[in-house]
């Protein structure tokens, strides 16, 4: 297997050293309107090659990758005083998996529980590539599960942060049904 940043030969997807200039990349941190906080480990720029891999059908261990050396790394330093659920942005599975579910499942820790399908979108219209008007003329209407209400507070989680009208959206739906998000933490902030 060759690394899909350097092309260099190389056991996993993303080779050592491509990995390492990768994680000392600052990170970086957004307000959105309404103040939900966004951290993001990326800017989008430099993950283009992974955030269209994951698409790929080994896309999956690509993802895993990075997500086991970013939001894995971020959920063993977390500490909060009870449970936080994970709660990722509409996990539905796409390409075989769910992109959000992988990076979801690498920030569980002792302090953080990722629930999956817990945020589904009712409208399943793409926002890829499409305008902040689009997305707002279009809203997901997020339905809650009830698995979430054991649950007081909940980290939001997505791939990417564009306009941020998903995450505010999202972080409206918990709030109705009485989950305070923390913050939101995404892979990278297409807004570098």
């Amino acid at each position: 297997m060759r690394c899909i940043l350097c092309e260099r030969l190389s056991f996993k997807g993303i080779c050592g050293k491509c990995l390492k200039r990768l994680l000392d990349e600052p990170k970086h941190t957004r307000i959105l309107e309404g103040g939900l906080k966004v951290y993001s480990f990326f800017g989008y720029s430099a993950i283009t090659p992974i955030l269209h891999v994951k698409h790929n059908f080994w896309g999956h261990r690509i993802l895993k990758q990075i997500a086991s050396h970013t939001f894995g790394e971020f959920g063993k330093k977390f500490e909060f005083g009870e449970k936080v659920a994970a709660v990722a942005i509409d996990d539905k599975p796409h390409d075989g998996y769910s992109h959000t579910a992988v990076l979801s499942h690498a920030l569980g820790s002792a302090s953080i529980v990722p629930i999956y399908g817990a945020l589904r979108a009712k409208n399943s219209v793409k926002y890829s590539g499409q305008s902040y008007e689009f997305r707002r003329k279009n809203p997901r209407r997020f339905k809650v599960s009830p698995k979430l209400k054991k649950f007081k507070y909940a980290i939001l989680i997505d791939d990417v942060v564009t306009s941020g009208f998903t995450l505010k959206e999202a972080k409206d739906a918990l709030a109705k049904e009485g989950l305070e998000t923390l913050f939101a933490l995404v892979l990278a902030d297409a807004k570098e």
